[in-house]
C-alpha cells in the first residue's frame, strides 16, 4: 500500500479492523459475533490460532462484508499518494492513480532496452530510445543498440 489516509482521525472507528487499527481491507465478519476484521489479519491470527479474536470461537467462521453502504464507505476514504504527493484520491481510485497516473511510479521501457524510470521521464526517454535505434531493423534484440541506450 502506497498511500497513507487524509484525516484519519475522523475516520470512523467503525470502519477500522481491531487487530491492525486501520481501515478495513477485504473485510470480513465473524458469524458468531459479527465483528469485522481485514481478510488478511485473520489469516494472519489463524496462522497462530484459529479463532475469533474477538468472541474467541474456534473454527473458520468468517464470511466476506457484502453490505455496500460499508463498502462504499470504505472506497470513498481519501487518501494521499506517498510517491507523488497528490491528495484527496478516493481509495477505490487509487490502483488507476498508480497504473495509469503516477508521475512518480516506476515504469520499464517498453522498447526493452532495460531503462526504468518514473512515469514523468518516460516519454522523454522514448524519444531518446527511438533515435538511438533508427537505423537497426533489429533493435529489440539487438545486443549493440540494446548498450547504447
Amino acid at each position: 500500500m502506497s498511500y497513507t489516509y487524509m484525516n484519519e482521525d475522523q475516520i470512523d472507528d467503525e470502519l477500522k479492523c481491531m487487530i491492525c487499527t486501520e481501515p478495513f481491507q477485504s473485510p470480513v465478519n465473524c458469524i458468531k459475533c459479527g465483528q469485522t476484521f481485514c481478510q488478511q489479519c485473520i489469516d494472519q491470527w489463524n496462522k497462530q490460532q484459529l479463532s475469533c479474536p474477538s468472541c474467541r470461537e474456534n473454527g473458520y467462521l468468517f464470511v466476506p462484508v457484502m453490505t455496500r453502504i460499508v463498502l462504499n464507505q470504505l472506497n470513498r476514504l481519501l487518501v494521499q499518494c506517498s510517491l507523488c504527493q497528490q491528495t484527496n484520491i478516493e481509495r477505490s481510485h487509487f490502483s488507476h492513480h498508480i497504473s495509469l497516473i503516477c508521475p512518480k511510479q516506476i515504469l520499464i521501457c517498453m522498447n526493452k532496452c532495460r531503462w526504468t524510470g518514473c512515469r514523468e521521464d518516460l516519454e522523454k526517454h522514448l524519444i531518446k530510445c527511438r533515435t538511438k535505434h533508427l537505423g537497426c531493423f533489429q533493435w529489440r534484440n539487438c545486443f549493440s543498440c540494446i548498450n547504447q541506450v
